[in-house]
């Protein structure tokens, strides 16, 4: 897209078309559409793409725009779910709002960072929202074990925490029929009849930051369009033990990778909809907006918009198979750019490179009783800890910190600093203390049967394929979070690019740890959403988009 320069001065928006309260009263009339796409194709090995037309009446109130859509298992009933932590997120591989044929505002790699940005919502939101709109599950409990509580130990049993739809135990800590089950929600799975799937709700506004804090006069605007690029399910070509990116994952859920039984093939029967509300005001509102859009400079709206790069820490050398484990620095610089852009907050989301020669090799290995590189539980969708993972960044030729951030606690206390809601998972989740196998059993790992333990790393789901797997980087460059897109609240990054300096530790297993299959060398892909402002001006036939 062409950048372009504002040269006169906007007005700025009425206030009726920002999401915050008004200080008067106004009289509206509430209109909803649910709208068919003008065009609309989906295959499960390829993904599709789907387009609609937002009509030209009223003002769109853009936070309450949701897409709805239903997906088909065709191998069973029941046999699919979305993934755990990204839900149905993980279906929208990008999405782009167009006015009058250019682009306002687009998302790439939308399913990740919607999913970022949702985990910084409450549990009870989580629990109680977004998982019945998305078919996510973020359902936590604890577990306390009946043979303990009589004994009174205070062993690690006393005390795991599980995902309840990855295991399920009852409350005394005994497994159901003497091993513990491990299958998510029906009303979150995906049946062979079209009706009768789970019906996925995405709010716009979860993925469009634009949408999040702006309304559009869609009345006096050029044509709206939205457009979604649907993500990949399974391919009839691809064996199910071969699965590695996909937007489901099966339920219920296998003991490993190499034991899926379902390729993930469906079908979307029904056109996806999207659901419009629309606001129609008096007419001396309306005719302020009119006013705005049809000055000579325009109207003007800040809003945020998200950027994705990326960037490769290389893979490691480190030797396998001795006698002991050995291990490696492997560092890497990456230049993410940004130059003369007001950035706002800087996401990095991190995971193994599954299609390398190491990754290949490693790609079901587990490192201390964690399967840190192929999930059952949520295929790539996952952000993992790295081990010995420290970095920095160089903005406007200044590192932001003067040294290295290395300390778990740190890292999720900067990325906790990227919204008043703070970053919101189980702890084990987030630091696993380098995989240590004291910490990651926090999360379930024991079965129990008559009171007995029994400690297999297949035997339960919570803490092989979870611990470490919701770890992300974050910095926050706004003055003040509740600011928003208030001009000058970010950093403006001068000529010089802005830098992130990365470093992890490589270990290769030794004979005795698995060798090479448990090894951790591959190299690891890293993708950075960076966050800046934007400035949007109306006009009557067209918008112009800039970074003024």
């Amino acid at each position: 897209m062409a950048e372009q320069s504002i040269t006169a001065t906007p007005v700025a928006a009425p206030d009726v078309l920002l999401n915050q309260p008004l200080d008067r009263q106004v009289d509206v009339e509430l209109e909803t559409k649910i709208l068919e796409p003008v065009s609309h194709q989906y295959n499960s090995a390829t993904g599709g793409r789907t387009t609609y037309l937002i009509p030209a009446t009223g003002v769109l109130d853009a936070p309450n725009c949701a897409l709805q859509w239903e997906l088909v298992a065709t191998e069973a009933d029941g046999c699919l779910t979305y993934p755990f932590w990204a839900g149905g997120l993980a279906l929208i591989e990008s999405i782009t709002c167009r006015v009058g044929g250019q682009i306002l505002s687009q998302v790439e790699n939308a399913h990740r960072y919607a999913t970022i940005r949702n985990n910084f919502k409450s549990q009870a939101i989580k629990e109680g929202v977004l998982d019945a709109r998305h078919g996510s599950m973020n359902a936590i409990r604890n577990r306390p074990a009946n043979a303990q509580l009589t004994t009174g130990s205070a062993n690690r049993s006393f005390h795991q925490m599980y995902n309840v739809d990855a295991d399920q135990v009852n409350e005394f800590g005994y497994s159901y029929n003497a091993t513990d089950a491990h299958q998510q929600q029906p009303v979150k799975s995906l049946a062979n009849v079209a009706g009768q799937s789970l019906q996925c709700v995405v709010r716009l506004s979860d993925i469009f930051k634009f949408f999040d804090s702006n309304k559009l006069p869609t009345f006096a605007m050029a044509q709206v369009e939205i457009e979604v690029v649907w993500a990949k399910c399974g391919d009839a070509n691809v064996a199910a033990a071969n699965v590695q990116d996909s937007a489901v994952v099966e339920r219920p859920v296998p003991a490993t990778a190499g034991a899926r039984a379902r390729q993930g093939l469906v079908t979307m029967t029904a056109n996806p909809t999207l659901i419009c509300d629309f606001i129609h005001y008096d007419d001396m509102e309306k005719q302020r907006i009119f006013n705005a859009i049809n000055t000579g400079a325009g109207m003007r709206l800040n809003f945020t918009e998200v950027v994705v790069t990326n960037g490769v820490n290389p893979a490691s050398t480190a030797a396998v198979g001795g006698a002991a484990d050995a291990y490696q620095l492997v560092e890497s610089n990456h230049i993410i750019g940004m130059s003369m852009k007001e950035v706002k907050k800087i996401y990095v989301w991190k995971e193994y490179d599954l299609n390398s020669p190491a990754g290949a090799t490693e790609i079901d290995g587990n490192f201390n009783q964690v399967y840190t590189h192929r999930s059952v539980t949520d295929n790539r969708y996952k952000s993992q800890q790295i081990p010995g993972e420290k970095y920095n960044f160089i903005i406007n030729n200044n590192r932001v910190y003067n040294r290295e951030i290395d300390n778990v606690a740190t890292q999720h206390n900067y990325l906790s600093q990227c919204d008043d809601e703070h970053w919101n998972c189980m702890e084990p989740l987030y630091d696993t203390a380098t995989y240590n196998t004291s910490k990651c059993a926090e999360l379930l790992d024991t079965g129990w049967a008559q009171g007995v333990a029994t400690q297999n790393i297949n035997a339960q789901r919570t803490k092989p394929y979870m611990a470490g797997s919701q770890h992300i980087i974050g910095l926050n460059l706004d003055k003040y979070n509740a600011a928003g897109n208030t001009v000058g609240n970010g950093q403006r990054i001068s000529s010089a690019p802005i830098e992130f300096q990365y470093s992890r530790v490589g270990i290769g297993r030794s004979g005795g740890g698995g060798g090479a299959a448990n090894s951790l060398l591959a190299p690891v892909l890293l993708t950075f959403f960076i966050e800046y402002r934007r400035s949007l001006i109306i006009r009557a036939l067209g918008i112009d988009v800039s970074d003024a």
